[in-house]
């Protein structure tokens, strides 16, 4: 009978080889893939997504803009299934299976041809739910990206434990589960893209959610693409957000007259070129919609008095945000010395009391979110991570 003293074995491992009669070299294999299952359940992938305002006027389910409002989910391999909620208007977010941060990161298991592991989640939502600034689609965002990271570190633990133990590469000789690998970088932003899409929300939110800055989405043959605009930094961005309203839904298929359809086609061209000349001067002609606006304004009637109230105030232009309820008026602000930048903090305040007592006077209620376009979209938060190799962490700080 093989002996237990003095071999490194855990207690539990120990006991479990003495009931049995392991061999040694058993006993050895069952202490490390003991030890990986404790060093896989300590991995964590922490990941920001981005608010999006899709469509800017014109460009119905096809420009967006991302927000530097973020949500941030943490998942981390557990022994039960748990959701986490805090912040925003967290009562209406599932706390089971329907949370779409759950389907996120499962659908990313279901792409890597991968089981989905028992996880729990933590969601920290600073997006407002429901009100047109792309919440829905950040957490599904936010979920397969973060499943799609902690798939490949099962994937590489995996591998790297088989050719430890059997003395054995990733190749077809090895264990099964590393056949099906997890996908290269632009593979899995392809297929998030496409789930997302899938999923029927606006390409206007899905786009910016990932990529940042400003991105127009089109639709190819071989799915949907996104193409970048630049942003210029200054901007500032404020968003009414109003009390007891709720997002709207992008329009029914149908035929639309054809001088309407020219309109907004020319509408979305000058969009494009304000970004990229960075004259703002024309950016409440660009965001004029003649599609989209007459649907907006029979669900808010509210929207229109509260862009004209950030015109008058002096935001160089205003629109619905998506198709409603909130509202965006777009500031070209920040630039400048001192005394510049105290002029535009004062403007930034002007428009958006304006934009509350254009509400109020509606019987509108609601608040005020003041931010700028951000230049990236979903990413990993490395500091708040815990991926790889333990070695000289303790020796590397973060200062974002």
């Amino acid at each position: 009978m093989a002996t237990y003293a003095g071999n490194g074995l855990t207690p539990e491992v120990a006991s479990f080889a003495q009931k049995h009669g392991l061999t040694l070299t058993a006993q050895e294999e069952l202490q490390k893939l003991l030890n990986a299952s404790v060093s896989l359940a300590q991995r964590r992938v922490t990941v920001s997504v981005p608010a999006t305002v899709a469509n800017l006027g014109p460009g119905l389910e096809v420009v967006g803009m991302a927000v530097d409002i973020w949500d941030e989910f943490t998942l981390e391999f557990a022994d039960h299934f748990s959701v986490e909620i805090h912040g925003l208007d967290t009562p209406e977010v599932p706390r089971n299976e329907e949370n779409l941060v759950v389907q996120g990161a499962a659908s990313a298991f279901k792409e890597a041809c991968r089981p989905f592991p028992t996880m729990h989640f933590i969601c920290e939502h600073r997006i407002p739910y429901d009100k047109g600034l792309g919440a829905a689609s950040a957490a599904f965002v936010g979920g397969f990206l973060a499943g799609s990271v902690l798939c490949a570190e099962e994937l590489r633990h995996l591998e790297k434990s088989t050719e430890k133990w059997t003395g054995r590469s990733n190749s077809k000789e090895g264990l099964d589960v590393v056949d099906c690998s997890a996908p290269t970088n632009a593979d899995g932003v392809e297929a998030l893209l496409e789930a997302a899409i899938a999923r029927g929300w606006n390409p206007g939110n899905v786009c910016p959610a990932i990529y940042g800055a400003i991105q127009i989405g089109i639709n190819t043959p071989n799915g949907m693409r996104s193409h970048r605009v630049p942003c210029p930094h200054g901007l500032v961005l404020c968003l009414f957000v109003p009390d007891g309203q709720e997002e709207e839904t992008g329009l029914e298929m149908e035929l639309v007259d054809r001088q309407k359809a020219i309109f907004n086609v020319g509408r979305v061209a000058l969009l494009i070129n304000v970004f990229s000349t960075q004259d703002f001067s024309k950016f409440q002609k660009a965001s004029e919609d003649s599609l989209a606006l007459p649907h907006i304004a029979g669900k808010f009637p509210y929207i229109k008095g509260v862009c004209q109230a950030a015109l008058a105030a002096g935001a160089s232009g205003a629109c619905a945000a998506g198709y409603g309820p909130s509202v965006l008026a777009l500031l070209p602000g920040r630039t400048g010395d001192v005394l510049a930048q105290s002029a535009s903090n004062q403007l930034e305040q002007d428009v958006a009391k304006a934009m509350l007592k254009a509400a109020e006077e509606k019987s509108i209620s609601g608040q005020i979110l003041i931010a700028k376009p951000c230049d990236v979209g979903a990413h990993v938060v490395a500091q708040k991570s815990a991926l790889g190799p333990a070695d000289e962490k303790s020796r590397i700080s973060y200062y974002q």
